[in-house]
């Protein structure tokens, strides 16, 4: 069975940060420094692990971000999560590390079996008040400095996959009325898959988004959702801030159209348009070539890359043998790409700053300051300090 090499397309945050996105100001301009990584080794229909394997969807994939305060939750109601994702092959390190994919199909068999054991029916709606904007990661940043509530809305349309690969959001203008816009929120999950917590999760992540976002509470005309209730009704009311429509065709919020046309307040557009420039770049090819792609990533985020193939990889959608098998297609090798870069960025630090060479060396995504001293060497026949007593050797003639 072939390897997926679909583009993992996105999901929300509350007290500690989900997602950190490093934005440093150098010589080279705002660099974003970010990277997430493959939980596991996986194909379609089975999911491997150190234990056997369990039935499961790895096609879609969603960032371990999406299950930030279910492990406490649990915990407080007496059900440990450990054994449920252990029996469905999630990862335990995406406790600790939420930029692990992780199938999107398995964590909703865990919300479902939690909800059994915690005898809590309304178990999306509980985590999901225990979730934020910040669960998204570059594109919590992209939307917070929309200009307006639509753009971001726009923006997570767009973007939305770069958190998860099964959630879809779509934009409705004049519907179910003229003068109203719905927000629909889909999931791209097997038949056979229960997704009814799953689907309360995201969808009241998408609620709290809006009321985050919203310069004022967002005039919700109505709320719609396509199965029957888990909890009481009131339970959805109050976090909804009005009654639910069950059973209904879609799983949407109805707004005025105006208001989404409300300025966010605090948006900077600088931070808008960088974070937009970092989304195209890590989940858009732009016709760009493959060695172009791979260069622009590791210009940008060197630090946090480390440089290794495989989180490169995993920032184009690819799987690391199949970025070697294109750059092989175009006469290209990544470790060339790389030692190409981490020259430029060297000689650029070396030269026009007194950054400290330890931290040069981190920079480029080496392990210390005597690699930087063997690379310099290898590079430029001087140390870094000579390079910065007597400057770069004269090219021969």
């Amino acid at each position: 069975m072939p390897t997926p090499e679909t583009p993992a397309p996105m999901m929300m945050t509350s007290s500690t940060p989900v997602f950190v996105l490093l934005i440093e100001v150098s010589l080279a301009g705002i660099v974003f420094l970010t990277g997430h990584r493959f939980a596991g080794k996986a194909q379609q229909g089975l999911i491997f692990g150190d234990k056997g394997f369990a039935i499961g969807d790895m096609s879609t994939l969603i960032r371990a971000a999406g299950m930030r305060g279910a492990a406490d939750f649990l915990h407080e109601h007496g059900v440990a999560i450990e054994p449920l994702m252990d029996r469905l092959q999630i990862p335990r390190a995406a406790l600790v590390d939420e930029e692990l994919r992780i199938s999107l199909t398995a964590y909703g068999q865990l919300l479902e079996a939690a909800a059994e054991l915690a005898a809590c029916p309304d178990l999306g709606l509980q985590i999901a008040e225990r979730q934020d904007i910040s669960i998204l990661g570059p594109l919590a940043i992209a939307m917070r400095n929309a200009a307006t509530v639509r753009e971001a809305m726009r923006v997570a349309s767009h973007f939305l996959h770069a958190h998860s690969s099964g959630i879809r959001l779509s934009l409705h203008a004049d519907a179910p009325a003229p003068g109203q816009s719905s927000l629909r929120l889909s999931l791209i999950t097997p038949g056979w898959l229960p997704r009814r917590q799953l689907l309360d999760l995201c969808f009241a992540d998408l609620h709290h988004f809006l009321r985050f976002l919203s310069p004022s509470t967002p005039p919700v005309l109505a709320v719609t959702l396509p199965h029957a209730p888990l909890a009481p009704r009131a339970r959805y009311a109050e976090l909804f801030g009005r009654p639910v429509d069950f059973e209904s065709a879609h799983a949407e919020i109805v707004v005025p159209s105006d208001f989404l046309d409300q300025s966010l307040v605090g948006a900077v557009a600088a931070l808008h348009r960088l974070s937009l420039e970092y989304l195209k770049l890590a989940y858009e090819g732009g016709g760009r070539t493959m060695s172009e792609q791979v260069e622009d990533i590791l210009r940008r985020a060197l630090p946090s890359t480390r440089g290794r193939r495989e989180v490169v990889a995993r920032l184009l959608g690819l799987h690391p043998r199949t970025l070697q098998r294109r750059l092989e297609a175009e006469g290209a090798a990544f470790s060339h790409i790389l030692d190409s870069v981490r020259r430029d960025q060297a000689r650029r630090w070396l030269t026009e700053s007194e950054v400290p060479l330890a931290h040069i060396a981190d920079i480029l995504g080496l392990a210390d300051q005597a690699v930087l001293c063997r690379n310099c060497a290898r590079w430029f026949g001087r140390s870094p300090s000579a390079i910065r007593a007597r400057g770069l050797p004269t090219p021969p003639a």
